[in-house]
């Protein structure tokens, strides 16, 4: 699908929103496909993109309809694109005298925003969790306010803070001042300019007022350079664009690359704009020299460049770009690295360090001035994860004794233990190993996963399946590392074989207590995906021998092979489905999170319901695993390290 320029239309339904705000809301193929697999298309995510237009645009100018309809076919992702108010079918500028002001399109956005997540308002039915923002033009500008107004709200601890990880801008003004060079706002005799647009389906005169015009030279983005590293940025220009000067793309480039992979530009040569190529095909034009990529033209016979917008957009979102975004924004917890060298174990990481924008319990402010706030975060160097651990050497015991772990939890069946051993050397370090199975009698290594849950081989999004299972029958487990959590709180690690499923699956419980949002819970799983690289041989020399065993069994062309392929062309049990069973998909995790809700209804109901701890245990629970910073003073605990959750406020250990 990702080559192809036209891909068939989803389903679409037409929405009201905010203060009559019209848009289009665009559903994954997958959710309506008899076979999605067989079709090409990718599966449903909880992801949600929310994509603007620029001045005198509408939701289906330039590339929108068409970036809508890829994102749901080849990557699953729901879209809302939108008309703000004052354009397209929206309803008209609240104050016809201001016109369409800044202020009113940060408004939309913020609408729109919480339209996507909140599942009783959009039709998918879910709280979808906002991803991106995709913006051309003056969209890009209030798409970067909103986003300064977020981030704020987020750094003072505000739990209504929308933090979205990929912004893009396409087109879009950094020097806001320039607008003046475009049209006469200071004249004495300007009043307001008649522009042509589209208005509930026609083209008609829309004025623009000096108060707009205005808005639009008011801004300073250069505040940008402060974004959180939560938030990266894809920008493109095409360099032939004589609205915006060119020189603004670098300027934002400047400004956005705050650290690595935070910001990247995309230059596309021959496009202006809008994406449209500047002069139109003649018929002795060579077509390799005039549309080399073979782009396609539109009524006017200019190549439209937006399909090479659309292919990077879609190139950027896939999910091994977003995850080489993601750690290289969470790496190290302060001065500390967050993934820890133990000799002889993989996949070891601290699983603190993490802000917490909405927290489970507040904490007393007691003997703080008054009206400042408290920025909760996950303890660190409390609670680390990793693969097995039964191979770990005398080296490996003692950086675990450095690190102060005093606890190894292993939720690994009996079967796991008594094939792949149990660690030697711990005990010498005074650390307890605690056996705290998730299924006792059951082997779920991947390669028993391969056999007992062959719909894994198919796809990430089965995943979702499995973990249910383990939220049912793993009880015991989680409840005995959570005891210890309440009554020894000293610092430990848990694992499985993997460190991928079970592991992520008690990750998830904890992260869940503590309040952080589902969107750092889910890209922290899916570390797992670059801790797991070393094991990658091994895993692999057990699964090629099991597939050989069940192709034995079962024979070649067998139901259960044709169950797993389900019916995709050029698709293998040895490659794609090896690639299937070592993934730890983002999108998998986000799927278990919101089973999870609707099934028990929250972290706190689980912990009640089905682990028995009373409230007080629980937030005994939870504070042993916070620590809370002080906005302007810090706050001090016993400790000699010092550490910065990435650019935000230091915090004094």
């Amino acid at each position: 699908m990702s080559g192809s320029y036209t891909v068939p239309p989803p389903r679409e339904i037409e929405v009201t929103l905010g203060k009559g705000v019209k848009g289009t809301f665009a559903i994954p193929h997958s959710a309506d496909a008899e076979n999605p697999y067989q079709e090409g298309f990718a599966p449903v995510t909880h992801k949600a993109v929310l994509i603007l237009h620029g001045q005198g645009g509408h939701r289906d100018y330039c590339y929108q309809k068409h970036l809508a309809h890829r994102l749901a076919a080849d990557l699953g992702i729901y879209s809302l694109r939108i008309d703000f108010r004052g354009c397209g079918s929206s309803a008209d500028n609240e104050d016809p005298k201001r016109g369409r002001v800044l202020e009113q399109d940060i408004e939309d956005i913020q609408a729109a925003a919480e339209f996507l997540r909140d599942g009783k308002l959009n039709p998918s039915e879910m709280n979808l969790t906002l991803s991106s923002i995709i913006s051309h033009s003056r969209g890009s500008v209030a798409m970067f306010l909103w986003a300064i107004i977020q981030d704020d709200h987020s750094k003072r601890g505000d739990p209504r803070a929308i933090i979205v990880p990929n912004l893009i801008n396409c087109s879009g003004r950094f020097r806001s001042h320039t607008v003046m060079d475009r049209y006469p706002i200071f004249d004495d005799n300007f009043e307001y300019i008649n522009q042509t647009s589209m208005r509930h389906g026609k083209l008609a005169n829309v004025p623009i007022t000096r108060q707009e015009l205005a808005s639009l030279a008011r801004p300073d983005l250069s505040v940008l350079r402060h974004l959180a590293l939560d938030t990266s940025v894809l920008s493109i220009y095409g360099l032939k664009d004589t609205i915006i000067p060119i020189g603004d793309s670098a300027l934002y480039s400047n400004v956005l690359n705050r650290g690595p992979l935070s910001h990247k530009l995309e230059l596309i040569p021959n496009a202006d704009h809008n994406f449209y190529g500047i002069d139109p095909k003649q018929p002795d034009d060579d077509e390799k020299d005039f549309n080399p990529e073979n782009f396609p033209l539109n009524s006017k016979g200019l190549v439209n460049y937006n399909y090479q917008v659309t292919n990077i957009i879609i190139e950027h979102l896939q999910s091994d770009n977003e995850l080489q975004r993601f750690l290289q924004s969470c790496r190290d917890i302060g001065r500390l690295s967050r993934w820890k060298n133990v000799e002889g174990v993989s996949n070891f990481r601290d699983i603190g360090g993490w802000r917490i924008q909405n927290p489970t319990f507040e904490i007393s402010s007691r003997g703080l001035p008054k009206g400042n706030a408290l920025q909760y975060y996950v303890k660190p160097h409390a609670a680390f994860r990793c693969a097995n651990i039964a191979n770990i050497t005398d080296n490996g015991a003692k950086t675990l004794y450095n690190l102060g772990i005093r606890a190894i939890f292993d939720l690994r069946s009996d079967g796991e233990c008594v094939q792949d051993g149990i660690p030697k050397y711990v005990e010498d370090y005074g650390i307890k190993r605690i056996h705290a199975p998730v299924f006792s009698k059951d082997d779920h290594s991947p390669t028993a996963i391969a056999i007992r849950y062959t719909n894994l081989l198919t796809s990430w999004d089965t995943y979702v399946n499995v973990y249910e299972n383990m939220l049912d029958f793993g009880q015991n487990a989680y409840k005995t590392v959570f005891e210890y959590i309440r009554d020894e709180n000293k610092p430990f690690v848990f694992h499985c074989t993997a460190g991928k499923d079970r592991t992520g699956v008690l990750g998830m419980l904890i992260l869940l207590l503590l309040g952080v949002d589902k969107n750092t819970i889910a890209k922290e799983y899916e570390l797992t995906t670059i801790g797991l690289r070393p094991d990658h041989a091994q895993i692999r020399i057990k699964y090629d021998d099991t597939i050989k065993k069940l192709r034995q069994q079962m024979g070649e062309g067998s139901d259960m092979e044709y169950m797993i392929t389900k019916g995709r062309k050029n698709w293998s049990l040895e490659e794609d489905g090896f690639n299937n069973l070592i993934s730890s998909r983002y999108e998998a995790m986000l799927a278990t999170i919101e089973l999870f809700n609707d099934k028990y209804g929250g972290i706190i109901n689980y912990m009640k319901d089905e682990l028995q701890f009373s409230e007080q245990d629980i937030i005994k629970i939870y504070e042993n695993l916070i620590i809370v910073d002080h906005l302007s003073i810090g706050f001090e605990v016993a400790s000699t390290l010092n550490w910065d959750h990435r650019n935000t406020a230091k915090v004094k250990l």
